[in-house]
């Protein structure tokens, strides 16, 4: 029933313009003359018809409500397929332009991994051909590096054996010599006559001729308080031994008057005088580290022959002959 109604419903509008039926007022009255009716015969049954009452604002209120009530049936059917078209041609629409808008998306930022990755690779080729030229030159190092280890064992080798040769030599040329320490300098000594007083004391005789130089050398150690040696250059080898095996034989047949100044003239306090073999620089330094460790571990015997330093623990043991500072690791 209310599908039919709605099907004749007209609107206030149209209804306004059609002619008018009976003394109705308003076009409105009309869909509700029947209530009217009604009212009226109530009123008669109530007695309530002579009473005049005044028109109620909400009847105005009611009215636009029902001129606003929901649209049903047929109407609601056609909005519904118009909605359903519009979702349907919405959905179309967004099956065609998402996969571009995707794309478009896409391709972006794909482009800018693409230019990202683009910088990588060249940072990782530069990276790249800076290892590959450093480690070219690292083996180039490490190649030029042994040549050089090598080259300077072999310097070492060569500055070993060319040092001995010039030791050898350097020792070679004082083989004639003796050197005498210990002796007191004055302004006007005379060392000829000091050493004619020293082979008569030791009990050895040669002539002058026997003896090439005598003179004193430059100390070493400059802030040394001692005297400054006096070197003897004999003619020959066998001249000079005989001296130096002279001076020997009294030390040990007077051990308790050795070869002193005051045996030799000199006047002042008495001191030991020294005679031993001039030794070039190299071996003297070596010849005191040889006592100086042959002292710390109790040997007893060092001396010097022929240039050549030798160490002796106590008498019968094997004697160490000392060519080196390598040499000094055998005194233990």
């Amino acid at each position: 029933m209310m599908e039919e109604q709605n099907l004749e419903w007209i609107c206030h509008e149209c209804r306004s313009k059609l002619p008018k039926v009976g003394n109705l007022n308003t076009p409105v009255r009309n869909l509700r003359e029947c209530d009217t009716n009604a009212a009226r015969s109530e009123e008669q049954a109530t007695g309530l018809g002579n009473i005049t009452f005044r028109k109620n604002k909400s009847d105005g209120n009611q009215k636009a409500k029902v001129s606003q009530l929901p649209i049903t049936g047929s109407h609601r059917k056609i909005d519904d397929s118009l909605v359903s078209a519009i979702s349907e041609q919405v959905h179309k629409v967004i099956l065609l332009e998402l996969p571009g808008i995707i794309s478009n998306i896409m391709k972006t930022e794909l482009l800018s991994i693409k230019e990202d990755l683009q910088d990588f690779r060249k940072s990782i080729d530069f990276i790249s051909t800076g290892y590959d030229e450093m480690k070219i030159t690292v083996d180039k190092l490490i190649k030029d590096n042994l040549v050089l280890y090598n080259e300077n064992d072999a310097l070492k080798s060569t500055v070993a054996g060319l040092s001995e040769r010039l030791n050898t030599l350097e020792q070679h040329l004082r083989e004639e010599n003796v050197e005498i320490q210990g002796v007191p300098e004055h302004q006007n000594e005379s060392l000829p006559k000091l050493l004619e007083q020293c082979s008569r004391v030791v009990g050895c005789s040669f002539k002058k001729e026997d003896v090439i130089k005598c003179t004193r050398v430059a100390k070493l150690n400059k802030e040394s308080k001692l005297p400054r040696a006096i070197i003897v250059k004999f003619r020959s080898v066998r001249k000079r031994d005989e001296f130096y095996s002279a001076v020997y034989r009294y030390n040990k047949s007077n051990p308790n008057d050795k070869l002193n100044t005051s045996l030799l003239g000199i006047g002042g306090d008495k001191k030991s005088v020294y005679v031993s073999e001039h030794l070039s620089p190299t071996n003297k330094i070596l010849h005191a580290a040889a006592r100086q460790k042959a002292k710390e571990l109790g040997y007893k015997f060092v001396w010097v022959k022929n240039g050549r330093i030798y160490v002796r623990k106590m008498e019968g043991s094997h004697y160490i002959i000392i060519k080196n500072r390598e040499s000094l690791g055998l005194i233990c």
